[in-house]
């Protein structure tokens, strides 16, 4: 199996988008009032700018590439934020409950909300997780 990565969903993804762009503008109109020629004034000018431009970028990159929010692997796995890793042998219980992912067990516990995993996306990953989570453990489906 190969490693499988599940990205923030396009909601979320906006919603950050847009606070950033709002954090922007208000950013440049905090340039705009403070502009002069007062050298502190220059200096907050410049740092309002700077910052400006870096929700900018965070824009960009959540609308173009957005963040990873669960990876899963042969040997363990990556969820959520804060990160947390862990090995599939370490999982003793998995739980769905009220759209929460929990994986829990010895040295394990990760949660995931899985309204920010793509929409389209979300049964594959549950999937995906009881997959290998049997491999882990050596079970196979009977066929």
């Amino acid at each position: 199996m190969n490693d499988s990565v599940y990205r923030l969903a396009r909601g979320p993804a906006l919603l950050a988008c847009g606070g950033f762009f709002v954090a922007s503008g208000v950013l440049v109109f905090a340039a705009f009032l403070a502009s002069g020629d007062a050298t502190w004034r220059q200096v907050v000018t410049i740092v309002c700018a700077v910052l400006a431009l870096v929700c900018l970028a965070q824009v960009l990159r959540f609308a173009v590439r957005p963040p990873v929010v669960a990876q899963l692997g042969e040997q363990g796995f990556t969820i959520g934020r804060p990160r947390r890793r862990g090995s599939w042998k370490d999982v003793e219980d998995v739980v769905v409950a009220d759209g929460v992912l929990r994986l829990e067990g010895d040295g394990a516990r990760a949660v995931l909300a899985l309204e920010l995993v793509d929409p389209g996306a979300r049964s594959t990953a549950l999937r995906d997780v009881y997959d290998r989570l049997n491999t882990a453990h050596g079970y196979r489906r009977f066929t």
